[in-house]
């Protein structure tokens, strides 16, 4: 491993010489503490991303893992707290976590930094590339996390390798120790050491090195007993040096400890508007692997990709295969270099590579990226250390979904007759003017029915009408939980609704829920009208996707079919949005992904077929 200068060897005497134990406890995870006190939901998320050591690779016992053991640390001191482990396994170490951690740059609906405690365990994979790249990529790593979520408490790990074992016996502190310290001292982030730990026990001859790893880099049960033992004094110091605060509190990032480290690491999907294609790419396709959730493929040579940016480093992230091609790319017009297909893969694989650096962070660059072979090019995405321009800068919000949607196939629904006999002051309103109050209810799903902005596209068709769009949402939630305990009051009658709309995926197939719902709330409102939606996204295996038929099935109880009933027995009027929401889906020639921005809910596309659906709904 390459030594760093003099200059980081005498800074970081200052804690060598002083850290006695194999930890540091720093500022703490008082966050963290706050979060574990106050668990009223039982949903704790700890997010560990790292490397094989931290997978458990090679253990016989898969709970002698580090991460499990840490854990159990926690649970120790908050049992009541509902805690769970997120472990992110990834290649290229430190480098491509800070890509993978950005906010707002998901890999396709991929969330990593969730929760409220990042765990961060570079230093196997990190040992592959010189200390002074690495300590640059682990500071803008750090930086991405509180920058992800300024409450983020982050503890650093190092686990041993070969190396680090030979320079703790000839008394050295390992270079890429070191430069980790000086990041954590810097930042205030607690830290433990297993590697010294580790190496402790194998230089005082507790253990050879051969029975504390197998390969050199992943422990045997032997030696993640020994990461155990060290994991929980870790967890005692951690836990009990501060008193748990009463709110949590923003980190306020200082600035970069080396001036080198550029923070504007993410992930520049194929999709976005500033990525030029040539036709032979086809968008949206399917991956053979996550966390993609669809990618853009060509299997024709000279396809090309272009992109503008600003940073100071470039690269790709694609899935590579057997039957993979060629790519040759080139930055600002030089000469165009071959990125070759790899010839030892034998399954599909994720990789993030790096093709340009050191590049002006502050001047505008262009990469070219071309097919160059017989092959399959599977695009994920540009890997970017840096910034493109906002091809929706200067748009209001109409402007904006109708340039999503511009890109979209047009949506071919024509919505049944008679469909507003159960809501006439509605369309009254909507007609001739006046303010309509519009109360939506439901789940995160209604939530992306609101973020449509469908009523911008109502108030175009009825320019007369003031639409007041209410939304009022709980995540994870139908109307069995609206229904008891008078929660209508808070959650509908309260915004004084003219209409109220009823949809999501969180009724739990219940229609007679629903009905209790709009029972009670024209009990105390007589004059509210109501609108009820059938089920749209939600996961593939739910069942309105699942069991789905075009037309709604009335041979058999389903929940489309019984909201249909509840409508027409109440009064209230009904939208199957299901069958021509799938419809379109399955018709695109694009894999449902290219529609979600995660498991479970729409992405900006997606959310415009909600909204161009209920456009054509209320169109007259």
């Amino acid at each position: 491993m390459k030594l760093l200068g003099c200059v980081l060897l005498a800074a970081s005497s200052a804690w060598s010489a002083t850290a006695a134990e194999f930890y540091q406890v720093r500022g703490g995870i008082p966050n963290s503490q706050h979060f574990f006190k106050n668990d009223k939901v039982g949903n704790q998320y700890l997010f560990f991303i790292g490397d094989s050591v931290l997978a458990g690779t090679g253990l016989k016992d898969a709970n002698l893992r580090y991460s499990f053991q840490m854990v159990q640390g926690f649970k120790k001191y908050f049992p009541q707290a509902g805690l769970h482990e997120t472990r992110h396994m990834q290649p290229g170490g430190s480098w491509f976590g800070l890509y993978r951690v950005s906010k707002g740059q998901a890999v396709f609906g991929e969330v990593i930094a969730s929760g409220h405690l990042a765990i961060l365990d570079f230093a196997a994979d990190d040992r592959n590339v010189p200390v002074d790249q690495a300590k640059l990529s682990l500071e803008g790593l750090v930086r991405q996390v509180t920058l992800y979520r300024a409450t983020h408490s982050r503890i650093l790990v190092y686990t041993l390798t070969p190396e680090m074992l030979q320079d703790y016996k000839a008394g050295r502190t390992p270079a890429y120790i070191q430069a980790s310290e000086q990041i954590a001292e810097h930042y205030g982030i607690p830290s433990v050491n297993l590697a010294q730990y580790a190496a402790q026990k194998i230089n005082a001859g507790e253990i050879p090195f051969e029975k504390f790893s197998a390969d050199g880099i992943n422990p045997t049960d032997a030696g993640a007993k020994i990461y155990a033992e060290a994991i929980a004094k870790f967890v005692d110091a951690l836990l009990t040096a501060y008193p748990v605060p009463d709110k949590p509190r923003n980190y306020t990032l200082p600035a970069p400890l080396f001036a080198e480290t550029d923070d504007n690491g993410r992930i520049i999907a194929y999709e976005d508007q500033q990525v030029q294609r040539s036709a032979q790419w086809k968008p949206g396709q399917m991956s053979p692997i996550g966390p993609f959730r669809h990618l853009l493929v060509a299997d024709q040579s000279g396809a090309e990709l272009k992109l503008k940016f600003k940073g100071s480093e470039i690269g790709l992230i694609d899935v590579v295969d057997k039957d993979s091609a060629d790519l040759e790319f080139a930055v600002d017009g030089a000469a165009f270099r071959k990125l070759a297909a790899p010839k030892d893969v034998t399954a599909p694989t994720m990789r993030p590579v790096s093709l340009a650096k050191n590049l002006d962070r502050k001047a505008e660059h262009e990469i070219v990226l071309k097919v160059a072979s017989p092959g399959t090019a599977r695009m994920g995405g540009f890997l970017l250390n840096g910034t493109v321009a906002d091809a929706f800068a200067g748009m209001d919000t109409l402007q904006k979904i109708d340039a999503i949607y511009a890109g979209m196939d047009p949506l071919k629904f024509q919505p049944p007759a008679g469909r507003f006999a159960n809501m006439p002051q509605t369309m009254k309103k909507l007609r001739e003017g006046g303010e309509l109050r519009m109360v939506l209810l439901g789940d995160s799903i209604m939530g992306n029915t609101s973020g449509s902005s469908f009523e911008l596209l109502l108030m175009r068709d009825y320019p007369k009408c003031k639409l007041n769009k209410i939304t009022s949402l709980r995540s994870s939630t139908g109307c069995k939980y609206y229904k008891e305990e008078n929660r209508v009051q808070d959650y509908v009658l309260k915004h004084k609704p003219d209409l109220l709309v009823i949809g999501g995926i969180s009724n739990g197939g219940d229609a007679e829920a629903v009905r209790s719902v709009v029972k009670q709330v024209r009990a105390q409102q007589p004059g509210v009208e109501v609108l009820l939606l059938t089920p749209v996204f939600g996961s593939i295996n739910d069942a309105h996707i699942r069991t789905f038929t075009r037309e709604i099935d009335t041979t058999t109880s389903n929940f489309r079919f019984n909201m249909q009933k509840v409508a027409a027995e109440e009064k209230c009027a009904f939208f199957d949005m299901t069958g021509p929401w799938w419809e379109y889906i399955q018709n695109s020639g694009k894999t449902y992904g290219w529609f979600m921005g995660d498991a479970v809910h729409a992405n900006a596309r997606g959310c415009q077929i909600i909204g161009r659906l209920l456009e054509c709904w209320f169109k007259e």
